[in-house]
């Protein structure tokens, strides 16, 4: 039962970053309020087809709402899916082309110089 109770609790974090009220998410996910709020308390057991719903409405992996021991680079990684699908259609290429640079100015960053990113870019 406390995983059910994860599980809402994840749902609502998710849907409330999103923006949305609970019948807004209902509205989207084609459930009913009820329904929504018996989730996001963790009384109610959803369905393949509600947790489908919600990753697509809420931008999520399966993954990220399923797995309470994700690694913490795979987590990573679903944010960063997260905030490209959050992005508009228009400015994905965009985004991943600035990912892409960044990526590669980070990994000659360490290769030439041996200085730790994450300490270089809190000294910027």
């Amino acid at each position: 039962m406390e995983l059910i109770k994860e599980l809402g609790r994840r749902i609502q974090k998710a849907r409330k970053e999103k923006g949305l009220t609970q019948q807004e998410l209902a509205d989207l996910s084609h459930v009913s309020l009820k329904h929504v709020q018996g989730y996001e308390r963790g009384v109610k057991n959803p369905s393949f087809e509600v947790l489908r719903a919600f990753c697509k409405v809420l931008n999520l992996s399966l993954d990220s709402l399923m797995n309470l021991d994700l690694p913490e680079d795979e987590q990573a990684a679903n944010d960063m899916r997260q905030l490209y699908l959050s992005c508009p259609p228009a400015a994905r290429k965009v985004l991943l082309n600035s990912t892409r640079a960044l990526t590669d100015e980070l990994k000659e960053m360490v290769q030439t110089a041996g200085v730790d990113p994450d300490e270089h870019l809190e000294n910027k």
